[in-house]
Formats: C-alpha cells, sequence, structure tokens
C-alpha cells in the first residue's frame, strides 16, 4: 500500500465514541438493522484497514465542509441524555443556526435518491430525524433538514435513462420526535435482552463468476469478520 492511500485512511477515520458498550446509540445506527447496531455494542467501532467506500466517502465530506466552512459549521456533535440512562449522539455534517438549517452529506449513487424519497423508514430519512431532533432538544426551536448527495455515477440514473445533477440537495418528509424517541426505546430493549439480533435484511447478493456474493456484508460493513451469519455463509460463494 502507497503511503499516501495510508495516509487517507489514517486521516479519516471515525473521531467519536469507539468504545464498546458505550450505552449511546449514534444517528447513523437508528435506520440500519438492529445486528449492526448489536455487533458495534459489543466490539466498538472498527478501523479501516484498506482504502474503502467509507474512505472515499469521508474524503468528499471533508473536501465539502471545508468549502463551505464560512456560512456552515462542520461535525456539530450533539447528545441527548435519555431516561433510562442511554444516550442519543451525532455530529452533524453542516449546521447553521442563523438560518435553521443543516445538511447530511451522501456520497451514493442516484438511484439511492429515488429509494430514500419512496421509502419512509430508509437509513437515511432516520438519520436526518434524528439529528433534527438533537438539534431541537439542545436549541429549543425548529430546523429544516437536507440531504445532500454527491453521485458517485455523475449523476447518470441507469434507471430512467436520464442524466442528474452530480450534487443533488432534497428536503424529505423526516419523523416525528415522539417516532424518533419510541424506536430509541425499541432499540434499547432489544439490545439489553442480552438475545443475538437476526441476520441482516437486504444483503444485496451479486452474481459472480462461482457463484453470489453478500456485497453489503463483504464491501460495507466492518463487522463481517465477527458476524456468526456472514462467517456460516458458504465460503465457496464470498468474494473478497
Amino acid at each position: 500500500m502507497h503511503e499516501i492511500e495510508k495516509l487517507l485512511i489514517e486521516r479519516t477515520q471515525y473521531g467519536g465514541n469507539s468504545n464498546p458498550n458505550s450505552k449511546a446509540i449514534s444517528a447513523s445506527e437508528f435506520g440500519k438493522d438492529i445486528l449492526q447496531i448489536y455487533l458495534r455494542q459489543k466490539y466498538g467501532v472498527i478501523e479501516n484497514e484498506s482504502f474503502s467506500q467509507n474512505t472515499i466517502g469521508s474524503i468528499c465530506h471533508i473536501g465539502i465542509q471545508e468549502l463551505l466552512k464560512d456560512k456552515y459549521m462542520s461535525e456539530y456533535d450533539l447528545e441527548h441524555k435519555m431516561s433510562n440512562g442511554w444516550s442519543i449522539t451525532g455530529s452533524i455534517d453542516l449546521l447553521n443556526i442563523k438560518d435553521r438549517e443543516f445538511f447530511d452529506i451522501k456520497v451514493t449513487k442516484s438511484y439511492t435518491i429515488e429509494k430514500v424519497m419512496k421509502e419512509p423508514d430508509h437509513q437515511y430519512i432516520w438519520q436526518l430525524s434524528v439529528y433534527r431532533y438533537l438539534l431541537e432538544k439542545h436549541f429549543g426551536f425548529n430546523f429544516n433538514g437536507y440531504l445532500l448527495f454527491v453521485l458517485k455515477d455523475g449523476g447518470f440514473n441507469f434507471k430512467s435513462m436520464r442524466e442528474n445533477p452530480s450534487i443533488e440537495i432534497v428536503n424529505p418528509h423526516l419523523k416525528s420526535n415522539d417516532e424518533v424517541e419510541h424506536k430509541f426505546y425499541q432499540i434499547v430493549d432489544i439490545l439489553e435482552s442480552g438475545i443475538e439480533p437476526e441476520q441482516c435484511k437486504d444483503l444485496w447478493w451479486r452474481k459472480t463468476k462461482t457463484g453470489s456474493m453478500p456485497m453489503r456484508c463483504s464491501k460495507y460493513c466492518s463487522y463481517n469478520k465477527y458476524c456468526k451469519y456472514f462467517k456460516n455463509m458458504n465460503p465457496m460463494n464470498i468474494n473478497f
């Protein structure tokens, strides 16, 4: 690995609370499968060992935040203590308190925008909703939340066969604060039960020359080496 790659991985590592058993649920975890949250609680945050999709996303985040630093605060950290002793946490990508608006940056492909706008329980909807919840608890007034999409495919939507902007900002309908609290207590109840959750859903299976591969597990999940479901899959069907 070249020194530049090593430096980029090092500089884009997660900088928040990486300890296991932290009794905190972050905004980015709300829409995830409960198994992923369980594994993060058990093992803490796993550092990147190689240049990955997460590294690319972090580099893009840093660039946008640097370009907009005159108007927007970046990586604005918030924590709200709940009645059960756990906390909800979040680090907001871009925040303008005066204009009461905030943005979460997503580096993805164009079809993701369509999914987000059609699926009310999409992970990004929950994440943005939790950010709004934290901001309103902290400041005591309302905020508008936006998703700032940076499209890796240049905005070309293969499904519709048309060109979209390479950067697109959307203002989706968010969950209420009551819904955020209800989901939070549901997650904590499951984690405190001591029972390992079921396998994640929607593993993004793709065909390969030797069989098929769960893309979500192998390419996007830092916990696949600890996950019993991933280990129990036929190794002949998994390529790295």
